[in-house]
């Protein structure tokens, strides 16, 4: 997470030497990620990530995606995200490489847990950066119900005694995440087939522009 303390979060983007707006709402980053996971074409996830983000969309398309995911992903890059994965795999029970949480299934337990640690009630039309709910998001402490789940859903029972194998094995079957598409992919594999397109498109554009 790439927030810097005393430093306020970033509502603009430079592209080209301009400054570009950006919609940095929360509430974008979650339309954005529940749209990721849905059924619709890349072609479809590619314009909507544009009118999502951008109040005036740039004339530089293949910059405007990179400066878009990259505020999407709050600064950090896809290597650098996939670095702190493999040290927190160093600290903890080894995990499933299923998702842990979807926003548009884990609606309820995300409000309840916010409201419970934090004393934020996210079904107000209270603004809040997206950098700053992901942050928070991730800080949710272990006590809390989405943090109950999210560790149900990716905890591995290999092992385990077998008392507590059924248990989570409930657990895993009582909070599944329903299937966000007709293939069975991984949030990991969605985002690279995602990066594929995305870099796809950038070359055709780059083609047809030079």
């Amino acid at each position: 997470m790439a927030i810097m303390l005393g430093e306020s979060l970033p509502a603009t983007v430079t592209i080209e030497g301009l400054e570009y707006a950006i919609n940095s709402d929360y509430r974008v980053g979650i339309e954005f990620e529940t749209m990721l996971r849905g059924h619709s074409s890349s072609e479809h996830k590619l314009q909507r990530l544009l009118s999502l983000y951008y109040p005036v969309i740039p004339a530089n398309i293949p910059e405007a995606i990179d400066k878009a995911m990259w505020f999407y992903r709050c600064g950090r890059e896809a290597e650098e995200k996939k670095e702190e994965s493999k040290a927190k795999q160093r600290y903890k029970r080894r995990e499933s490489e299923s998702p842990a949480y979807a926003f548009d299934q884990d609606g309820a337990y995300i409000y309840a847990s916010f409201k419970e640690q934090y004393d934020i009630d996210l079904s107000s039309d209270d603004y809040m950066h997206w950098w700053k709910f992901v942050a928070l998001f991730e800080s949710l402490g272990e006590n809390t119900k989405m943090a109950q789940i999210m560790f149900y859903r990716k905890v591995s029972v290999s092992g385990l005694p077998k008392e507590k194998r059924a248990f989570y094995n409930e657990m895993k079957r009582l909070y599944k995440l329903h299937d966000g598409e007709k293939e069975k992919l991984t949030i990991e594999e969605r985002n690279h087939q995602w990066r594929d397109y995305v870099e796809q498109r950038r070359k055709e554009i780059e083609n047809n522009q030079g």
